[in-house]
């Protein structure tokens, strides 16, 4: 039997910059322009927890239209720090 991994890791840094305003910066990358909130759970015996709130709008339905998905750069850098791929462009 394999021996279990230890779970992916992030550097995590969180700044005030005023009295509602703070910089997160994850593995050197500041997200907080992506970001509504986060949560942070710090236990005794286990790796922290970090939950990053992400901008996102909430669509009820959408069907069958063809659209150009566009990626804010502050979105972007979020996913790819937390280890999304993001897809090869293509040309059309």
């Amino acid at each position: 039997m394999s021996e279990p991994t230890a779970p992916r890791t992030h550097k995590v840094s969180v700044q005030g910059t005023g009295p509602f305003h703070h910089r997160v910066i994850v593995d050197g990358v500041d997200l907080s322009r992506g970001l509504t909130g986060l949560s942070l759970r710090i236990g005794i015996g286990s790796v922290p927890e970090l939950t990053l709130d992400v901008q996102l709008i909430d669509i009820s339905e959408l069907k069958d239209i063809e659209a150009k998905v566009l990626i804010a750069p502050a979105t972007h850098d979020a996913l790819v720090t937390l280890g999304w791929t993001p897809p090869e462009e293509t040309s059309a």
